[in-house]
Protein backbone atom coordinates (compact mmCIF):
# COMPACT_ATOMS: atom_id res chain seq x y z
CA UNK A 1 0.00 0.00 0.00
CA UNK A 2 1.39 3.52 -1.19
CA UNK A 3 1.76 6.46 2.33
CA UNK A 4 1.34 9.56 2.28
CA UNK A 5 4.16 12.02 2.41
CA UNK A 6 5.09 13.40 5.98
CA UNK A 7 6.17 16.86 4.58
CA UNK A 8 2.37 17.20 4.04
CA UNK A 9 1.05 16.59 7.68
CA UNK A 10 0.85 20.29 8.08
CA UNK A 11 -2.40 19.99 6.19
CA UNK A 12 -3.79 17.96 8.66
CA UNK A 13 -7.38 19.72 10.22
CA UNK A 14 -7.76 21.80 13.26
CA UNK A 15 -11.23 21.50 13.44
CA UNK A 16 -10.35 17.20 13.89
CA UNK A 17 -8.71 17.78 16.65
CA UNK A 18 -10.83 20.09 18.48
CA UNK A 19 -13.72 17.45 17.51
CA UNK A 20 -12.09 14.48 18.53
CA UNK A 21 -8.76 14.45 19.62
CA UNK A 22 -10.09 11.50 21.89
CA UNK A 23 -13.63 9.70 22.99
CA UNK A 24 -12.86 11.00 26.90
CA UNK A 25 -13.47 14.84 25.34
CA UNK A 26 -16.65 14.05 23.82
CA UNK A 27 -18.27 12.59 26.59
CA UNK A 28 -20.87 15.62 27.41
CA UNK A 29 -22.67 15.43 23.57
CA UNK A 30 -25.36 13.29 22.69
CA UNK A 31 -25.05 13.38 19.01
CA UNK A 32 -21.66 12.71 16.96
CA UNK A 33 -22.28 13.84 13.65
CA UNK A 34 -18.88 16.09 13.19
CA UNK A 35 -19.90 18.57 10.99
CA UNK A 36 -17.53 21.11 11.83
CA UNK A 37 -14.68 18.63 10.72
CA UNK A 38 -16.33 17.78 7.43
CA UNK A 39 -16.80 21.74 6.53
CA UNK A 40 -12.69 21.73 7.07
CA UNK A 41 -12.01 19.20 5.25
CA UNK A 42 -13.67 19.92 1.83
CA UNK A 43 -12.17 23.73 2.68
CA UNK A 44 -8.97 21.95 2.55
CA UNK A 45 -9.97 20.14 -0.32
CA UNK A 46 -10.94 23.32 -2.30
CA UNK A 47 -6.97 24.31 -2.30
CA UNK A 48 -6.19 20.84 -4.32
CA UNK A 49 -8.71 20.43 -7.06
CA UNK A 50 -7.63 17.22 -7.60
CA UNK A 51 -8.55 15.42 -4.52
CA UNK A 52 -11.91 17.36 -4.60
CA UNK A 53 -12.58 15.86 -7.71
CA UNK A 54 -12.25 12.71 -6.99
CA UNK A 55 -14.57 13.07 -3.63
CA UNK A 56 -17.06 14.37 -6.36
CA UNK A 57 -16.95 11.24 -8.33
CA UNK A 58 -17.19 9.08 -5.70
CA UNK A 59 -20.47 10.67 -5.21
CA UNK A 60 -19.57 13.10 -1.66
CA UNK A 61 -19.84 16.11 -3.32
CA UNK A 62 -23.10 16.85 -2.04
CA UNK A 63 -21.55 16.39 1.91
CA UNK A 64 -19.90 19.91 1.27
CA UNK A 65 -22.91 22.02 2.24
CA UNK A 66 -22.92 21.04 5.67
CA UNK A 67 -22.40 24.06 8.12
CA UNK A 68 -19.01 24.80 9.20
CA UNK A 69 -20.44 25.10 12.75
CA UNK A 70 -21.53 22.80 16.01
CA UNK A 71 -24.72 21.12 15.85
CA UNK A 72 -27.70 22.67 17.95
CA UNK A 73 -27.61 20.36 20.32
CA UNK A 74 -30.90 20.92 21.84
CA UNK A 75 -32.13 20.83 18.21
CA UNK A 76 -31.49 17.11 17.76
CA UNK A 77 -32.32 16.27 20.81
CA UNK A 78 -35.74 17.70 20.06
CA UNK A 79 -35.91 15.23 16.68
CA UNK A 80 -34.66 12.08 18.80
CA UNK A 81 -37.14 12.25 21.27
CA UNK A 82 -40.27 12.56 18.55
CA UNK A 83 -38.78 9.86 16.30
CA UNK A 84 -40.82 6.75 17.12
CA UNK A 85 -38.42 3.56 16.15
CA UNK A 86 -41.39 1.53 15.64
CA UNK A 87 -42.93 3.04 12.57
CA UNK A 88 -39.46 5.11 11.93
CA UNK A 89 -41.13 8.35 12.05
CA UNK A 90 -40.75 11.74 13.42
CA UNK A 91 -43.94 13.15 15.48
CA UNK A 92 -44.67 16.62 15.84
CA UNK A 93 -47.83 18.73 16.51
CA UNK A 94 -47.10 20.00 12.77
CA UNK A 95 -46.71 16.46 11.39
CA UNK A 96 -45.41 13.12 10.95
CA UNK A 97 -42.39 12.77 8.73
CA UNK A 98 -41.48 9.01 8.05
CA UNK A 99 -37.78 8.13 7.39
CA UNK A 100 -36.83 6.60 4.39
CA UNK A 101 -33.87 5.38 2.24
CA UNK A 102 -35.22 7.90 -0.72
CA UNK A 103 -35.75 10.56 1.75
CA UNK A 104 -32.07 10.38 2.93
CA UNK A 105 -30.71 10.40 -0.38
CA UNK A 106 -32.25 13.14 -1.66
CA UNK A 107 -30.83 15.26 1.82
CA UNK A 108 -27.84 14.03 1.65
CA UNK A 109 -26.92 13.71 -2.43
CA UNK A 110 -26.46 10.06 -1.68
CA UNK A 111 -27.22 7.03 -4.36
CA UNK A 112 -30.51 5.73 -2.74
CA UNK A 113 -30.41 2.86 -5.30
CA UNK A 114 -28.28 0.01 -6.33
CA UNK A 115 -26.49 -2.85 -4.04
CA UNK A 116 -26.55 -2.73 -0.64
CA UNK A 117 -23.05 -3.03 1.77
CA UNK A 118 -22.43 -5.89 3.69
CA UNK A 119 -23.31 -5.04 7.55
CA UNK A 120 -19.38 -6.74 8.02
CA UNK A 121 -16.27 -8.18 6.76
CA UNK A 122 -15.71 -11.57 6.27
CA UNK A 123 -12.06 -12.03 6.54
CA UNK A 124 -11.64 -16.04 5.27
CA UNK A 125 -13.33 -14.04 1.89
CA UNK A 126 -11.05 -11.54 1.11
CA UNK A 127 -8.21 -11.54 -0.86
CA UNK A 128 -5.18 -11.37 0.55
CA UNK A 129 -4.73 -7.97 -0.96
CA UNK A 130 -8.44 -6.44 0.72
CA UNK A 131 -6.64 -8.40 3.73
CA UNK A 132 -3.47 -6.26 3.73
CA UNK A 133 -6.20 -3.03 3.30
CA UNK A 134 -8.28 -4.38 5.84
CA UNK A 135 -5.66 -4.79 8.58
CA UNK A 136 -4.02 -1.61 7.51
CA UNK A 137 -7.41 0.49 8.38
CA UNK A 138 -9.02 -1.58 10.88
CA UNK A 139 -8.63 0.54 14.23
CA UNK A 140 -7.46 3.77 12.73
CA UNK A 141 -9.03 6.80 14.11
CA UNK A 142 -10.47 10.07 12.88
CA UNK A 143 -7.52 12.09 13.29
CA UNK A 144 -5.40 9.19 11.52
CA UNK A 145 -7.66 9.30 8.32
CA UNK A 146 -7.68 13.06 8.05
CA UNK A 147 -4.05 13.15 7.82
CA UNK A 148 -4.15 10.40 5.51
CA UNK A 149 -6.65 12.17 3.49
CA UNK A 150 -4.81 15.33 3.77
CA UNK A 151 -1.06 14.05 3.32
CA UNK A 152 -1.76 11.19 0.76
CA UNK A 153 -0.95 12.97 -3.07
CA UNK A 154 -2.35 11.28 -5.92
CA UNK A 155 0.81 10.59 -7.87
CA UNK A 156 -0.06 6.64 -8.19
CA UNK A 157 -2.39 4.68 -8.68
CA UNK A 158 -1.80 3.09 -5.42
CA UNK A 159 -1.91 6.25 -3.25
CA UNK A 160 -5.34 7.24 -5.49
CA UNK A 161 -6.51 4.09 -3.72
CA UNK A 162 -5.46 4.86 -0.45
CA UNK A 163 -6.87 8.54 -0.45
CA UNK A 164 -10.08 6.88 -1.75
CA UNK A 165 -10.25 4.56 1.07
CA UNK A 166 -9.19 6.79 3.67
CA UNK A 167 -11.47 9.55 2.58
CA UNK A 168 -14.53 7.02 2.43
CA UNK A 169 -13.92 5.90 6.33
CA UNK A 170 -13.46 9.64 7.04
CA UNK A 171 -16.78 10.81 6.11
CA UNK A 172 -18.39 7.68 7.61
CA UNK A 173 -16.64 8.39 11.11
CA UNK A 174 -17.47 11.90 11.11
CA UNK A 175 -20.69 12.06 9.56
CA UNK A 176 -22.18 9.39 7.83
CA UNK A 177 -21.96 6.40 10.97
CA UNK A 178 -20.89 8.54 14.07
CA UNK A 179 -20.45 7.13 17.10
CA UNK A 180 -18.56 7.56 20.39
CA UNK A 181 -15.88 5.49 20.02
CA UNK A 182 -12.58 7.06 19.02
CA UNK A 183 -12.10 4.43 16.12
CA UNK A 184 -14.43 3.56 12.94
CA UNK A 185 -17.32 1.15 13.18
CA UNK A 186 -16.64 -2.17 11.58
CA UNK A 187 -19.21 -1.59 9.21
CA UNK A 188 -17.70 1.42 7.43
CA UNK A 189 -15.22 -1.26 6.86
CA UNK A 190 -17.05 -3.34 4.49
CA UNK A 191 -16.92 0.04 2.02
CA UNK A 192 -13.56 -0.25 0.68
CA UNK A 193 -12.32 -2.60 -1.40
CA UNK A 194 -15.11 -2.31 -4.61
CA UNK A 195 -13.76 1.40 -5.43
CA UNK A 196 -15.12 1.11 -8.69
CA UNK A 197 -18.41 1.36 -8.09
CA UNK A 198 -18.61 3.45 -5.09
CA UNK A 199 -20.66 6.04 -6.80
CA UNK A 200 -23.36 3.80 -7.30
CA UNK A 201 -23.53 2.17 -4.04
CA UNK A 202 -26.87 2.28 -2.08
CA UNK A 203 -25.20 4.80 0.74
CA UNK A 204 -28.53 6.09 1.50
CA UNK A 205 -29.43 2.50 3.06
CA UNK A 206 -25.86 2.08 4.65
CA UNK A 207 -26.85 5.35 6.63
CA UNK A 208 -30.07 4.50 6.95
CA UNK A 209 -29.37 0.80 8.68
CA UNK A 210 -26.67 1.99 11.08
CA UNK A 211 -29.00 5.09 12.00
CA UNK A 212 -32.22 2.86 13.16
CA UNK A 213 -30.05 0.11 14.50
CA UNK A 214 -28.44 2.52 17.19
CA UNK A 215 -31.69 4.43 17.30
CA UNK A 216 -33.33 1.42 18.72
CA UNK A 217 -30.49 0.16 20.88
CA UNK A 218 -30.53 4.15 22.45
CA UNK A 219 -34.06 4.67 23.15
CA UNK A 220 -34.16 0.62 24.43
CA UNK A 221 -31.20 1.15 26.53
CA UNK A 222 -31.53 5.19 27.49
CA UNK A 223 -28.29 5.91 26.22
CA UNK A 224 -25.99 8.93 27.70
CA UNK A 225 -24.75 9.03 23.59
CA UNK A 226 -26.96 8.31 20.23
CA UNK A 227 -24.77 7.29 17.28
CA UNK A 228 -25.99 7.48 13.93
CA UNK A 229 -26.84 10.24 11.77
CA UNK A 230 -29.17 12.26 13.92
CA UNK A 231 -28.19 15.37 11.58
CA UNK A 232 -30.20 13.76 8.20
CA UNK A 233 -33.45 13.57 10.52
CA UNK A 234 -33.49 17.30 11.09
CA UNK A 235 -32.96 17.84 7.83
CA UNK A 236 -35.57 15.70 6.25
CA UNK A 237 -38.56 16.79 8.84
CA UNK A 238 -37.75 20.71 8.12
CA UNK A 239 -37.54 20.23 4.38
CA UNK A 240 -40.81 18.30 4.17
CA UNK A 241 -42.76 20.13 6.24
CA UNK A 242 -41.23 23.36 4.90
CA UNK A 243 -41.77 22.20 0.98
CA UNK A 244 -44.26 18.82 1.05
CA UNK A 245 -42.95 15.34 0.30
CA UNK A 246 -43.52 16.09 -3.77
CA UNK A 247 -42.53 19.69 -3.81
CA UNK A 248 -41.42 21.04 -7.00
CA UNK A 249 -39.98 24.57 -6.04
CA UNK A 250 -36.40 24.82 -6.67
CA UNK A 251 -35.25 24.87 -3.00
CA UNK A 252 -36.78 21.38 -2.51
CA UNK A 253 -34.75 19.68 -5.20
CA UNK A 254 -31.88 17.31 -4.01
CA UNK A 255 -29.50 17.28 -2.14
CA UNK A 256 -31.29 19.34 0.72
CA UNK A 257 -28.69 19.62 3.00
CA UNK A 258 -27.87 22.63 0.27
CA UNK A 259 -31.06 25.00 1.61
CA UNK A 260 -30.75 23.74 5.03
CA UNK A 261 -27.78 26.21 6.54
CA UNK A 262 -27.43 28.85 8.55
CA UNK A 263 -30.30 31.04 9.29
CA UNK A 264 -32.94 28.23 7.54
CA UNK A 265 -31.84 25.69 10.91
CA UNK A 266 -32.65 28.43 13.70
CA UNK A 267 -36.12 27.17 14.24
CA UNK A 268 -37.56 24.34 16.74
CA UNK A 269 -40.52 21.77 16.70
CA UNK A 270 -43.61 22.75 17.32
Amino acid sequence: MGRPKKSDAKHASKATNNDEAGSSQNQGHLFRSLTTTVASMFDYLKDYPDKLRLVNEMGFGALSHLPANNLDQQLLKQIYDRFDIHDNTIYSDAAAVKLTTRKIGDALGLCSKGTAYETKVVRKDLSQEDKDVHKFFQGKTIVELTELVQTTPLDTEENKRLFMRAFILFIQKAFLLPNSIARIVPTALTTIFDLENVRIRNWALHVHDFLILELKKAKQNNAAAIHGCIYVLMIIYFHETQFGENSKEVEARAPWIAYWKGDTLKKRLK
